[in-house]
């Protein structure tokens, strides 16, 4: 099939967008649409949790979100009417990314054209990739998380047979174990800000929606384990003002702010109005009377709420975000990384100004230093990047701007070029541990360039040679290395080829205005999981290093026969080692 032309891709675009306007749920009420959908889609997460109907549920409610909230009057929707709507709104939320990959990642999307027939598939295989990391740390995060963790099944017990809005001694039994559950999975979350932070997100503080927040996520938490409980899964429905005045009793935070927390967490006609991305919100309001607050208790009690709302803020108040958010956001991120790293025992520095030497040079975000004491020292030059995970498509193709992921690489380009100069050999002198090498006194330092994501692992820089990772792939990583720094960097660079071989795609297809199309998608095979090593635990780990000292050994033996090392003579009164004797062999 031929390659089509921009233009037939837009036309394309314009068909997929009109057969999506043409659809009955449209045409029906919206409230009522929008409070069946919401019910099908939580029946779908509880009775086949592990299943893709959920997703493919909720993807098709945010393809119809704005017509959902917007208070239509019309016929009562039919449930097959309306659940073969929902699965072309998945095909078209899938779509619709494939189209923002085309667009903005040339050459990401391959695009065949024949008569009344279009496939769509990834011509890069970073996409498949990235999507099954992001699948990947998802479900070890949650086992590692989770393991023993019987809050859900005590709290099935104990709500079993009980009624949903009347309280009696089984839900103040249960209310304990609801926080419990909800701070579990808090930390779990993209926790980077201190939880009692006064940032200001315009109008309220981060300290308070997090207040607010987990009083909504222990909500959620109930509704779903009450609903299991009892076989009578569906969404919730609470009056605003009746959700706005309980979360300011729970919280004693002014009800005119818990308001504008309110405006921010619910997806509404004026959020559709302002083009804010519905895939941001969990709780939806309907655009007609009664105009009531619906819950997903599931969608909304596995959603990163918090990635969510700061996302909102970005968008509706972007000058609020890059003067109050950004900078804590990143500079805690960073700090969230080098903790991981430190916990395993290694040496850190961050946020190091390279101004003086040269005011053209960035930053080190991070500086990871680790003694091998058959080696030398192994230090990793790390830029830490995109502290705010992406949601979909849109949020993904970001990290492509000038000033986010991509700057990375052009940042550790020039930060390359400056360490195999004279004065970046007296940087990495300035910085290895004033007590050198037991046992040696010359040694070899071997120098890593790593880039640190809060998402991305390498999604549209698979032709870039500075190895990436996103944070959660890292930590997992460290936690499984036992400080063996030399497996981590065969890992690292091993990542994407164990990835791939993890991961297969399938075609999916849907009819748009008499078009077949097929599209592909990532079906995961397995999980992958790093092996567990050990080193700094080894009873064999001070014997192997005695007997490579008593046998003569010395760090320079690994040097003989490899090229591009450079060797900086020891430094003292008589000997300027800023120049010509540092020289490469």
């Amino acid at each position: 099939m031929p390659i089509p032309t921009k233009t037939e891709i837009q036309a394309f675009e314009a068909r997929l967008d009109r057969a999506l306007a043409e659809r009955v749920t449209n045409r029906c009420n919206a409230n009522a649409a929008l409070r069946l959908a919401s019910n099908m889609a939580e029946v779908a997460a509880t009775t086949q949790p592990t299943g893709s109907g959920e997703g493919v549920l909720n993807d098709g409610i945010n393809s119809f979100s704005a017509y959902l909230v917007s208070g239509t009057s019309g016929p009562e929707p039919a449930l097959e009417a309306l659940f073969g709507d929902l699965d072309f709104g998945f095909h078209y939320h899938h779509l619709r990314g494939l189209l923002y990959y085309s667009y903005n990642a040339p050459g990401s999307i391959d695009w065949r054209f024949a008569e009344n027939r279009i496939e769509l598939r990834f011509l890069d295989p970073s996409l498949p990739r990235q999507f099954f990391t992001v699948w990947n740390e998802n479900v070890l995060g949650s086992q590692r998380i989770f393991d023993g963790f019987d809050v859900p099944d005590k709290l099935r017990e104990l709500l079993k047979n009980q009624p949903e809005f009347e309280l009696g001694e089984a839900h103040e039994a249960a209310d304990k174990l609801l926080q419990a559950h909800a701070d579990l999975k808090l930390s779990a979350y993209f926790s980077i800000l201190d939880t009692n932070s006064e940032i200001d997100l315009g109008g309220y503080s981060y300290r308070e929606i997090y207040a607010v927040y987990r009083i909504l996520l222990m909500k959620a938490l109930y509704h779903r384990h009450q609903a299991a409980a009892n076989d009578h899964t569906g969404c919730v429905h609470v009056q605003a003002d009746e959700l706005r005045d309980m979360l300011a009793q729970e919280t004693k935070i002014d009800a005119a702010k818990v308001e504008a927390m309110l405006q921010d967490l619910v997806f509404d006609s004026k959020a559709a109005e302002d083009r804010v991305d519905s895939t941001y919100f969990s709780l939806m309001r309907e655009g007609a009377a009664p105009r009531d607050i619906i819950i997903r208790p599931c969608h909304f009690s596995k959603a990163d709420g918090l990635v969510q709302l700061l996302r909102v803020v970005a968008q509706r108040r972007p000058h609020v975000f890059l003067s109050q958010v950004s900078n804590a956001l990143a500079a805690a991120f960073v700090q969230r990384v080098k903790a991981a790293f430190e916990a395993q025992g290694f040496l850190c520095q961050s946020e190091i100004s390279l101004r003086a030497i040269d005011p053209a040079l960035p930053d080190i975000d991070l500086l990871v230093i680790v003694e091998e004491p058959t080696l030398g020292f192994v230090m990793l030059i790390c830029e830490v990047k995109s502290p705010l995970p992406p949601q979909w498509a849109k949020d993904q193709l970001r990290a492509l701007a000038k000033d986010n992921v991509s700057k990375a690489f052009r940042q550790t380009e020039a930060i390359s070029t400056f360490l195999r100069k004279p004065e970046g050999i007296e940087f990495i002198r300035s910085v290895v541990p004033k007590g050198g090498l037991e046992h040696f006194d010359s040694f070899v330092t071997v120098l890593q360039q790593l880039i640190i994501t809060s998402d991305n692992a390498g999604m549209f820089f698979g032709h870039e040679e500075t190895p990436i990772i996103n944070f959660r792939t890292l930590e997992r990583l460290l936690q499984r290395a036992d400080g063996d720094i030399l497996h981590m960097r065969y890992c690292i660079s091993h990542y994407n080829e164990w990835a791939d071989e993890c991961v297969t795609t399938a075609m999916a297809t849907v009819e748009v205005d008499g078009l077949t199309v097929l599209h592909e998608g990532f079906t995961p095979t397995r999980l992958m999981d790093f092996p567990q090593t050990t080193w700094n635990s080894s009873s064999d780990r001070q014997r192997m290093i005695d007997d490579f000292v008593a046998n003569g050994h010395h760090p320079f033996d690994c040097l003989v026969g490899r090229e591009g090392v450079i060797i900086a003579p020891p430094t003292d009164a008589a000997t300027d080692a800023r120049g010509p004797l540092a020289k490469p062999i």
